[in-house]
Parts: C-alpha cells; sequence; structure tokens
C-alpha cells in the first residue's frame, strides 16, 4: 500500500524536502534559562517569551517586581505552549534550550552556611547530590560564585537501596567486610597525618573517613583533629574448591547457577574472563564452579530436609490434558498414572485432584536436565519473601519448592529460581530469563535529552523541488523515496507524542541519496560529530548500514535498521528491527505447541521449503506429510486419508508459489466439515498469500494462522493524528516509522543506553509493530518479537483478541 499523494500531504511532503538536513529538535514544554542582557527589564522578557511578568517571578523568588535586572543574571522563564518542537523546526525557528530537571521531588531540605574554602563540589560530594541540585534551588549561583557565609537551601532526596558492600584488595586477594559500620573510635591527628595515612591504617577508606566527618569535604586534616572512625565487620569467607564445567547445549548463566546452587554474580566472579556487556554463554566453554556442596538439581538429590514433600496436590482444570501436564511439571503421562491409580482407571478429569511429584520425589530417569530448553529463570530480588515471590511469578510457594529445593534453606537474594518454559507465555523473557516489568512511559526520566541521527534515501538529488508537479511525478517513480517519506512522516508524529511526555529531543536527518553507493553516507559521517549521537536509525541498504555499524562500534553507538533482518555484517552494535524467518518460524511453532493436546497434524511444502518441513516435523514428530504431484498439486485422496476425523486437524501450508497456495487453500478447504475439522497454518507469510489472490473466505473458513512482523493498524487516535497532520491515512511505512523511533526515544530516555536498556527491557509494542532485542554478539541485535495473526470472520486479528467460538 502506497502513500496516498492528495494535495495536503504533498504540500507537507515538499515542507519535508526543504528542512530534512535541518536539526528537528522536539523541546517538552518546561523552562528555558535566559541570560539577561544589558537594558532588558521583565516586561521585555516576558514579551519576548509570551509569559506574564508573575509567571517569571514565581521561578525566580530573588527577584523582585519593578527591580532593575543586572546583567548576565540567569531567569528561569516558563515556555509558551504555542512554543512546538516540531512547528518550530519546520518553520525554521531557532532551537531554544531547555534546563534539564531532575526527576523526583526533594522529601525535604537542610541549610547549610558556606565556609571559607567551600566548592559547590565539595558540598555536593558532602551532601550527596549533584552541583545541579544546588544550583537549582539556589538561583543566585547561576550568576555569581560561592562565598563564605552564604546560606544555602541543600536539597535531601529519598535514598534509594544500594549494595555498599566494602571491599579491601590487598595483592592477590580481597577482603570483604559488611556495609555499615559496628563501631566508632575518635582518633586525634598527630603532626604531618594526611588522610590517606589515616586510611589505611585504619583500613578504611578515604571516602568512609569523609562520610562520617563532613568537615573534611571542604578542609584539609589537620594536627589535634578528632576524627570518627568507622569499623566495619569482616565477613568470613570460607575456602572454596574449584572444579572445571563444559557448557552444554542449551545452557544458560541462569540455568547453570540455578543447578550448583549459586548466583549469577559468583558465577561472573568464579570466571572473570566472562563478558559483562552480554550475557553470552558458548557451547564447550570451561567455566570454573564451586567443588564442595554441589547441588545438581536436575537429578536424584538428597536434600537433607524433610521440608520439601514429595509430591504436589493438583486440581485438574478444565482443558488440561497429559501434554501440558508433562511441559508443565516434567512428568510423564505414565508417572502420573503410576501414582494416581484413578486417572489410569477413568482418565484425566476436570477437578481431580492428582499427586503430581516433585523433584525430590522423581528418579534422575524421570527429571528433564536444566538448560533454557526445558526452564525459565528468575533471580530474586533484594527483600522478596514467600508472598511477593508467588504474587509475581504465579505460583504457590510449595510449587516454587518442588522446582527449587534449596529454597527449603530460605530466601537469599540473587538466588536463581527456576520454572517450567511452558510458564514462559505468563511473564516477558529473554535469553530465558523473566525480566520485571518496566513502564517505559511511566520511567522517563526528563533530565536526558536524547539526541538521533536518521540516515534515508530522500533522493533530493533526482526530485526537483521547485516544481510541484515535476516533483510529485518523482516521487510516485521512486519507492525509495515513497519509503523514507512514509517512515519520516511517521517519526515526525513520534516527536510530538514523546514532547508531550516532557522529553526533549534532538533528531537530525540526512538524505543519503543512493542505496547503490556508500559515497554520501560517507561524506555525512566525515562532517558530524557522530560521538555526540545517543543513537542512529537509518540508512535502508545493507552496504550503508555496514558502513555507518564500522564508523561507529568503537564508539558504541546503536545503529538501528528499519528494514533488515540479521545480516552478517560482522558489527554488535547493529539492531535488527524487522525478526529473522527463522525468529517468525519459531515464534508460530511455539505457538501451535503452546495449544496442542491431541491434534493430528499434516505438512503440505513443496521441495524449495524442506527446511520449514524440517523444522515442523522436529517440533512435531508424529506429523505426517502429503507428497506433491510434480511439486505444484495435491493427490485429494491421499490427503483425505492422512485427516482425522477423531480430533482436530492442524495443516500446514509451505509453499511461495501462489498456484500451490490457491490450489492448497481450496482443497484443504473442501475437506474442512462438521466431521473433520481442520485450521490453516503456515510458516511463512509471503506473497503466495497474499489476500488479493487467495480467497479470503477460505482463509476465513480455516481460521489460516501465521507469524507477522506487523499488524494491522487499529488506533483510531493516531490514524487520526496523521490525517490531521498529512491529510491521509498511514501506511505500514509510517506506523512502523513511528514504532521505531518512539521505541529508540522511549527507551534512551528511560537510559542513555540503548545497549544497557536492552538487557533488562522486555517486549516492547505501539501502533503496529513490538520489539524484543536479543543480543547475537558481533551479530547484533535481532528482534524476537512476532506477531501471531489469523483469519477470523473475514477479519484479521491477533490471536490473543480472537474470541473463540462456542
Amino acid at each position: 500500500m502506497g502513500i496516498i499523494m492528495n494535495s495536503k500531504f504533498f504540500k507537507t511532503v515538499l515542507s519535508f524536502l526543504f528542512i530534512l538536513l535541518v536539526t528537528a529538535n522536539s523541546y517538552a514544554q518546561k523552562y528555558k534559562t535566559h541570560p539577561v542582557k544589558r537594558g532588558e527589564s521583565l516586561e521585555s522578557i516576558s514579551k519576548t517569551y509570551n509569559v506574564s511578568i508573575e509567571d517569571i517571578l514565581v521561578y525566580n523568588k530573588e527577584i523582585k517586581k519593578g527591580q532593575k535586572l543586572t546583567p548576565n543574571t540567569i531567569l528561569i522563564v516558563p515556555l509558551d505552549k504555542k512554543m512546538a518542537a516540531v512547528t518550530a523546526s519546520l518553520s525554521g525557528d531557532k532551537p531554544v534550550t531547555v534546563t534539564q530537571v531532575k526527576q523526583e521531588k526533594p522529601i525535604r531540605f537542610i541549610e547549610h552556611k558556606a565556609k571559607k574554602r567551600e566548592t559547590l563540589y565539595s558540598l555536593a560530594k558532602q551532601y550527596n547530590v549533584t552541583e545541579d541540585d544546588i544550583k537549582r534551588y539556589n538561583k543566585q549561583l547561576y550568576a555569581e560564585q560561592l562565598k563564605k557565609g552564604t546560606v544555602l537551601k541543600i536539597p535531601v532526596y529519598k535514598k534509594e537501596v544500594v549494595d555498599t558492600s566494602v571491599t579491601t584488595t590487598t595483592n592477590s586477594f580481597s577482603e570483604v567486610y559488611e556495609d555499615t559500620p559496628y563501631k566508632f573510635t575518635n582518633y586525634k591527628v598527630k603532626k604531618r597525618e594526611t588522610l590517606y595515612g589515616i586510611s589505611k591504617q585504619f583500613k578504611v577508606s578515604q571516602d568512609q573517613i569523609k562520610k562520617y566527618n563532613t568537615s573534611l569535604y571542604s578542609d584539609d586534616v589537620k594536627k589535634g583533629m578528632i576524627l570518627r572512625i568507622p569499623h566495619f565487620k569482616k565477613v568470613e569467607i570460607k575456602e572454596v574448591v574449584l572444579k572445571s564445567y563444559i557448557v552444554k547445549a542449551k545452557e544458560t548463566r541462569w540455568s547453570i547457577a540455578n543447578k550448583y546452587g549459586i548466583t549469577v554474580d559468583s558465577l561472573l566472579l568464579l570466571n572473570p574472563d566472562l563478558p559483562k556487556s552480554s550475557n553470552y554463554l558458548a557451547e564447550g566453554q570451561e567455566l570454573k564452579i564451586p567443588e564442595k556442596n554441589i547441588v545438581v538439581r536436575d537429578s536424584l538429590v538428597k536434600t537433607g530436609s524433610e521440608k520439601v514433600p514429595d509430591f504436589i496436590t493438583y486440581t485438574v482444570p478444565a482443558k488440561m490434558n497429559f501434554y501440558r501436564l508433562e511441559k508443565a511439571y516434567g512428568v510423564t503421562e505414565e508417572k502420573i498414572k503410576e501414582i494416581n491409580p484413578l486417572v489410569k482407571e477413568k482418565g484425566l478429569q476436570e477437578g481431580m485432584n492428582i499427586k503430581i511429584p516433585t523433584l525430590k520425589g522423581q528418579s534422575s530417569s524421570d527429571t528433564q536436565v536444566v538448560n533454557s530448553e526445558n526452564f525459565i529463570f528468575y533471580v530474586v530480588r533484594q527483600g522478596q519473601g514467600e508472598m511477593s515471590l508467588s504474587r509475581d511469578l504465579g505460583v504457590s510457594f510449595s510449587e516454587l519448592i518442588a522446582f527449587n529445593p534449596a529454597l527449603k534453606d530460605g530466601i537469599k537474594s540473587g538466588m536463581v529460581l527456576k520454572l517450567p518454559k511452558s510458564r514462559s507465555t505468563n511473564f516477558t523473557v529473554k535469553n530465558s530469563l523473566i525480566l520485571p516489568k518496566i513502564n517505559l512511559v511511566d520511567s522517563i526520566n526528563v533530565a536526558v535529552r536524547p539526541k538521533v541521527m536518521v540516515l534515508l534515501p530522500f533522493r533530493l538529488d533526482k526530485i526537483d523541488v521547485n516544481n510541484s508537479s515535476i516533483a510529485k511525478k518523482d516521487i510516485d517513480k521512486r519507492l525509495d523515496t515513497k519509503i523514507s517519506l512514509g517512515f519520516y512522516s511517521g517519526m515526525q508524529l513520534a516527536l510530538e507524542t514523546i514532547k508531550k511526555k516532557g522529553v526533549s529531543v534532538d533528531v537530525t536527518a540526512f538524505d543519503t541519496q543512493s542505496t547503490k553507493s556508500v559515497d554520501r553516507v560517507k561524506e555525512i559521517l566525515a562532517q558530524e560529530n557522530i560521538a555526540n549521537y545517543g543513537a542512529i536509525i537509518g540508512p535502508l541498504d545493507p552496504q550503508s548500514i555496514q558502513e555507518v555499524a564500522k564508523k561507529t562500534a568503537g564508539l558504541q553507538i546503536p545503529v538501528v535498521s528499519p528494514n533488515l533482518t540479521e545480516q552478517q555484517i560482522g558489527f554488535g552494535n547493529t539492531f535488527y528491527t524487522l525478526p529473522s524467518n527463522e525468529v517468525l518460524r519459531a515464534k508460530i511453532l511455539d505457538y501451535v505447541s503452546s495449544i496442542y493436546t491431541n491434534q493430528n497434524i499434516v505438512i503440505i511444502a513443496d521441495s524449495k521449503h524442506k527446511e520449514a518441513s524440517d523444522a515442523i516435523m522436529a517440533k512435531f514428530p508424529k506429523a505426517k506429510k502429503v507428497s506433491l504431484i510434480k511439486d505444484l498439486t495435491i493427490n485429494i485422496n491421499k490427503l483425505k486419508y492422512l485427516l482425522s476425523k477423531k480430533v482436530d486437524n492442524f495443516v500446514f501450508v509451505e509453499t511461495s508459489n501462489l498456484a500451490l497456495s490457491k490450489h492448497a487453500t481450496s482443497v484443504v478447504n473442501s475437506l474442512n466439515a462438521k466431521d473433520t475439522k481442520v485450521r490453516m497454518f503456515t510458516t511463512d507469510l509471503n506473497k503466495a498469500f497474499d489476500r488479493d489472490d487467495v480467497d479470503n473466505l477460505l482463509l476465513s473458513n480455516l481460521n489460516f494462522t501465521y507469524p507477522s512482523v506487523n499488524k494491522e493498524i487499529t488506533d483510531e487516535e493516531f490514524n487520526k493524528m496523521y490525517r490531521f497532520k498529512f491529510g491521509a491515512n498511514p501506511d505500514k511505512y509510517a506506523a512502523r516509522g513511528f514504532d521505531i523511533m518512539y521505541d529508540v526515544l522511549l527507551k534512551l530516555a528511560y537510559k542513555n543506553d540503548l545497549f544497557e536498556v536492552s538487557k533488562i527491557v522486555g517486549e516492547t509494542e505501539y501502533i503496529a509493530n513490538k520489539f524484543n532485542y536479543v543480543n547475537k554478539q558481533n551479530a547484533g541485535f535481532t528482534n524476537t518479537a512476532v506477531y501471531i495473526m489469523q483469519y477470523n470472520d473475514m477479519k484479521i486479528e491477533e490471536v490473543e483478541k480472537v474470541v473463540p467460538k462456542v
């Protein structure tokens, strides 16, 4: 679907083309700092910013109405709402500078009278605030230096819980101490003693002495001075005997930590060569693990306590079956029948109370190997107890103990717990780790000002922007220009949207021109100070992406590709927003596995799609294959023979041939009857399934289900905003441009480091796209977020939104 070139849209497009090489600054409607010039008054400044004198006085308490202003005095001026950033950038207005405002408010203030030799830096260190914090509540410091006798208001913020354990390094070993002093001694400073020497004498740091002797933030130690010296208890470290461990397939840091009853931090401490910037672990890699007190939790273990039961009682819910029980608890149908004679006699029925063996009650042959194939993992947070763990993980504490016998010894911060992988649909999971839920909109730090570069092939070199009729024809002929304008129009709405959230951003767009040459890209990168950017979005072609990634890799600047799947370019700073075909296939197979009970699975695949057919067979070994005639048609009688009348049928059609797709859909639909229920799937939605070529009624009858990188645009507020600005409906490129830009800006506004944010933030979703990046080392970050879409009553809906028919 292309962009509709109506008059309003075209007029706006031409405006874009004129300003593309100008920075588009989007500012939060907060405040501006204004240095007073000679001859200026409150009245003239208020007129300049279209605000009242009273508005200025509210934020500048030291200024009185009618007072003569001193040149270079810094005033805080509230911005008028009419100063919209995108409008300003489009009309060529100069950008304004915004004071960065701290997100949290002080809980109280302390008065401090400045002493001789004290500086803002020393006061900031003394009170654990920033220099800007002090200036914000003592505005005279914007214009003058700190002087002796000045009475300051020092803000006090709510303290965050942090790990303040003390580590003292001596030669080849480290001594660890508790984080709070257990006693103090008074020490009288002798002649020629220094703070460094005293800290060495008492085995504490200089900062710790300063913390309890705040005068040292501004003064040096002097003879006769009485100091309070803190003393910390030494933490006893037992000798740890290490052994080598070889990483097996599909094992993760969390699975190994859980398996051997240690924290991930301990694993990193024992293996300092493991990268801190990623969670990568290679099969065959050698690790050091503690040899003593090893508890291998995927085999028969002696827990040494009767607190861990052999069984848990489980009430069978509706539609539960043995397959799902095995996935959830790792217990076979035979084992359940063996310990539940009633189940063996009557079968599994809703409402039954049955026994499920715990890890203690199973033999080693029954249990599952602890790896990412079978389990997901959770790291216990500071202060969590039984109730909070049960609430966060959605299971009873007895079930948690069943999977994690180490809990019998108590809940410890940092310990790794495991749950069956079948529970992963209830959580945000990345690299098999359950992530805490983070609302990016609610977590915005308005003090952060993201700076983003956009590189797109608008092809200004091929468009005559001075002649509108010729320009319109040029744009209609150029797919790269239309795609770029679609992306950029959505990005403009993202800038306006995030501005309303209170975030100030700086976005600069450049025309990369040709997609066949990287010369223009090299020129742009050479001219710009790229080290100042928090992210670069674009370009569109692989060669240019590789050039940008190469130039920015050493600076650790993320490069976000709007339209490419994973490429072998060898730079780990690239973010691919399009999920790969392998990811799409895996997601649809995981979905089918999650709803699978005892359905009959049939595969219709041509020779070019053997890889997809093999993947389906690997996931469902009992699946049946339909042989094709000349790789193009189906023997209807053979297919009819393979379909079941006893259970539902799931039929996968794997082809990129339109003729086979239409033929298969027609044949499968003809066999879909009251006594033979059929649902059709594919792992690859390509042009062979185009809704304009394949009968939508047949696809709807078969509840045709497939994986997709995006969904239909159903957000009416977005549609309304887009139509108001451009006079046309948004297409998939506009929605994608909005989603990519909004996602990048929100993450940078949460923490101005896209690499770090991608580790701790799970799946994010906006208008028609969602993102969940997994770090694949030198291959970059791959998006693994996929929609599962389904035809239903002549509409295409996301599977989770479909209401099952009764």
